[in-house]
């Protein structure tokens, strides 16, 4: 779908770096990095479009070019860097002007992290203070969603660590299981 430039409606402020980890918006610019991360990752729950140069680069120019400008599925996403390597991808995704069913109050989130760097408690770390970054700057967001794969352990594990709960009004999925974190204040 194509939206009319007249403005973003969808603001994505930077994400502070500090002493462990950094942050780029991909873009075009950046995107061969994101192939570059992945590229060679074997794991069947890493987004295959990173893995392909031209995946990796379409993927950067829808994001870049359409997705400030969606009123309904708004999103972001950032490469993480920690201690100034490459570490993964943060997704902030579906955010929404909508306010049936506080649409506008809730967005989704995702993540990838390098293969290098997994099972390091890298992941939680940025996860954790991804989420603390929405709530502070995006003030009408009251639930953030996340899904994965029924059989991706790892990341469900990773999900409740960081206060997330299995979502009990999302729909059911053979392949796919969905998780909830309410803002609590």
């Amino acid at each position: 779908m194509i939206y009319p430039k007249t403005g973003p409606y969808f603001v994505f402020p930077d994400i502070p770096s500090n002493k462990e980890l950094g942050f780029e918006k991909l873009s075009l610019r950046n995107f061969e990095q994101l192939y570059q991360m992945f590229r060679d990752d074997k794991n069947s729950f890493t987004d295959a479009r990173f893995k392909n140069y031209e995946g990796a680069k379409n993927f950067a120019n829808d994001l870049e070019q359409y997705r400030a400008y969606s009123p309904k599925h708004g999103g972001q996403d950032w490469l993480y860097l920690c201690k100034g390597e490459y570490a993964g991808v943060l997704h902030l995704y579906d955010l929404s002007l909508e306010s049936f069913n506080e649409n506008n109050r809730r967005c989704w989130i995702g993540f990838a992290t390098t293969p290098g760097m997994r099972n390091r408690g890298i992941t939680k770390k940025v996860v954790s203070y991804f989420i603390k970054y929405i709530f502070e700057n995006y003030p009408l967001i009251k639930y953030l969603h996340s899904m994965t794969s029924h059989n991706n352990l790892a990341s469900q594990a990773l999900l409740k660590s960081v206060g997330f709960k299995q979502d009990p009004d999302e729909g059911i999925s053979e392949e796919m299981s969905f998780y909830l974190l309410e803002r609590t204040k």
